[in-house]
């Protein structure tokens, strides 16, 4: 059974040549003549790689790439950008968007026939058929569209959430500054009881807590170190009290930087409040960016002489 391959190409004479060279090859060819009509054919078809030039009217190849990584659908597919563009920014951007391959256009396509040899090869599954018939596997146009608005409305969201955490460590780099936009920018996104920041110092770790007003805070310092240890950070700065109940259903989310443990992020509910799969992406992309103004911050304290943590 052929491979099959999506090509996405908005010139009728780049998809007959690009058509006509893959299928020499032995692969089975999709077409589709624009990003959209692209999509539509990968949703339904379910291809085992998908080539798409970069530059077309609408869905551009880095937008489709992009949609296509982040549909938990589609995302295992392997994407290669084909294009006139050979630019270093164009390269960096493309790679970025989440393509496997970023690949100048040029006579004969040996690169572009080695790269779909090569994905193939490293994806070590079988070509994949399409069941005729499935009307579960045909989205009408709609439901596309409406996926598609939920697939940039979700990007558009992570995009600001990493801005947002940026900005924390602009102005002024204090513990106490971070820790108070740290927790008005998670509590507008997610409702919680308490949440807590463990921040490695070096030879002791920093305890933040914003709690309600109904939180057991003996109960929920106990577990932040019980946790922190567990996770290699050292101990807290504090004493902290024996406590043998703990919350249920936290969300927890270390913070590493190039092999160092910089901290902790545990965000715990209210009783009964049950957190999606969601809230515990945000967290981490919370904590994946926080580590970038952690960083910042123990390179401020290092310049006023106070330890910092070394690699483990």
């Amino acid at each position: 059974m052929p491979y099959r391959l999506l090509l996405i190409e908005d010139s009728p004479t780049q998809l007959m040549t690009i058509k006509r060279t893959l299928e020499a090859e032995g692969y089975q060819i999709l077409e589709a003549r624009n990003g959209a009509e692209g999509l539509a054919r990968a949703y339904t078809e379910l291809p085992d790689l998908i080539i798409s030039d970069v530059v077309m009217s609408g869905i551009n190849g880095y937008q489709l790439c992009r949609l296509v990584k982040n549909d938990p659908d589609l995302a295992v597919t392997p994407v290669i950008l084909l294009t006139k563009l050979d630019g270093s920014v164009d390269r960096f951007w493309g790679l970025k968007s989440g393509a496997e391959r970023y690949i100048p256009k040029e006579p004969g396509f040996p690169n572009l026939i080695k790269a779909v040899r090569e994905l193939l090869a490293e994806s070590q599954v079988q070509p994949r058929l399409r069941i005729l018939g499935d009307a579960g596997r045909n989205p009408t146009s709609e439901e596309i569209n409406n996926r598609l608005n939920q697939l940039l409305e979700r990007l558009l969201f992570e995009a600001t959430i990493v801005d947002e955490v940026r900005r924390i460590g602009e102005d002024i780099l204090d513990l106490e500054v971070i820790t108070e936009k740290l927790f008005a920018l998670l509590s507008s996104i997610i409702t919680y009881q308490s949440c807590a920041l463990v921040v490695n110092q070096g030879r002791f770790s920093s305890l933040m807590l914003d709690l309600s007003k109904d939180s057991q805070e003996p109960q929920i310092r106990s577990y932040v170190s019980r946790l922190s240890l567990q996770l290699g950070l050292p101990p807290l700065r504090d004493d902290v009290p024996k406590v043998s109940s703990f919350p249920e259903n936290a969300l927890t989310q270390p913070i590493d930087m190039t092999g160092v443990r910089l901290g902790l992020l545990v965000v715990l509910p209210y009783s009964q409040q049950a957190y999606k799969p969601g809230d515990q992406k945000v967290v981490r992309l919370i904590a994946e960016q926080l580590s970038v103004v952690l960083r910042l911050y123990q390179s401020h304290a290092q310049r006023e002489g106070a330890p910092v943590p070394t690699t483990s």
